[in-house]
């Protein structure tokens, strides 16, 4: 794997312009000088005083066609204690191009459950064609914006991806893509770490940057919490770095649920998002704000993740249908005369929305059962 600096030297060296070198302004104090661009201008590592993020920065120069810094990787952190949950990235190609030699490209690296490419008769985000991936909630589009094609990778695309590291190798070694957008996050399902805490690190300053307090906002009903979910946000997307807090399953239904989810949200405003976030999310997701993320050490699993949440919206539909049809049942048991006629009836094929997931061919295996058993 490429370190940060071994891939920022090579994009330098395929961008280099013909007038050579660009010089480097003074280094902060204390900062450690990595090994040049192969430019001949000096990189370096700034240390944030408040928050701990570390950041490779690089001369300015007015040529030079890239954000002024890349963020590196905290030291120490376990290199899967999150995961990606959401990636977009671009990509050089001519709308004239065939289409179907690239289709089939993305669905090797990607998997079957992306394929096929479906016209979605509409455009996105200024580009004039899209298309939905197989049964995916990724998508791709394609024409305009200077040439360059888009690929979208939501958290539901992003559980369906087995091997990470094909994926990268593709997306940026052969296509040379650039990511836009990158979030990764971790879960909490005992809800060790609440929105309560989130909120005490931004007012002890924990996200406080070179001097500057970032923005918050807050979701949700805060003055007399109800159990439906509270979500705190540190920054502003447009920004290019956002931190949300929220309490994921109460979202998902489940009434004082502990389960709380942290996620970073980074986009490509003034620094480059380097691939290795998909390839050790951990360790860039505590790097985004080591002072206030230190805590994630645990390796994570979109596995365990997902029957969590497959488990929550099960307990929750479950409970609602004993609400609202539970009376009934009782009378059609009544009526019907057995549990088996009473199914019969009532029976459909098909599975509900919230326990859909292209992930998942059988529902059943992604929900934790509690354990039965004689009383005491």
């Amino acid at each position: 794997m490429n370190t940060p600096i071994d891939t920022f030297e090579f994009f330098l060296s395929a961008n280099q312009q013909a007038d050579g070198a660009c010089s480097a302004p003074a280094m902060a104090s204390g900062a450690a000088y990595p090994p040049s661009g192969n430019t001949g201008g000096k990189l370096w590592t700034v240390t944030d005083p408040d928050t701990g993020e570390v950041t490779l920065q690089f001369p300015s120069h007015k040529d030079l066609p890239f954000p002024p810094n890349i963020h590196l990787a905290a030291e120490g952190s376990h290199p899967y204690a999150a995961i990606t949950d959401f990636l977009n990235c671009t990509f050089r190609f001519s709308s004239s191009a065939p289409m179907e030699p690239l289709f089939a490209a993305l669905f090797a690296v990607l998997g079957k459950k992306f394929a096929p490419a479906i016209d979605r008769q509409r455009g996105l985000h200024g580009y004039q064609r899209s298309f939905k991936l197989g049964d995916s909630s990724a998508i791709f589009a394609i024409g305009g914006q200077a040439g360059t094609a888009y690929l979208s990778l939501p958290g539901a695309a992003c559980a369906l991806i087995s091997d990470w590291h094909q994926v990268v190798a593709y997306l940026r070694d052969t296509l040379h893509a650039n990511v836009t957008r990158w979030d990764g996050a971790v879960d909490d399902y005992l809800g060790t770490h609440s929105v309560n805490d989130a909120v005490a690190l931004f007012q002890t300053g924990q996200f406080t940057s070179g001097g500057n307090t970032p923005s918050c906002n807050q979701n949700g009903n805060w003055i007399q919490p109800d159990g439906s979910g509270r979500t705190f946000y540190v920054g502003k997307r447009k920004n290019g770095k956002m931190l949300r807090v929220y309490e994921k399953g109460m979202q998902l239904g489940g009434l004082w649920h502990p389960w709380v989810r942290w996620e970073v949200e980074l986009h490509n405003k003034d620094r480059i998002i380097p691939w290795e976030v998909v390839l050790e999310p951990g360790r860039y997701f505590v790097g985004c704000y080591p002072s206030a993320l230190h805590w994630a050490q645990f390796e994570m699993s979109k596995i365990r993740t997902l029957q969590k949440q497959s488990t929550i919206s099960y307990e929750h539909l479950t409970a609602y249908a004993a609400v609202a049809y539970g009376p009934l049942l009782n009378v059609m048991l009544k009526v019907e005369g057995s549990a088996d006629a009473v199914l019969k009836k009532l029976h459909r094929h098909g599975t509900p929305r919230r326990l859909q997931h292209p992930f998942i061919d059988k529902p059943s295996d992604f929900i934790d059962k509690p354990v039965t058993g004689s009383a005491p």
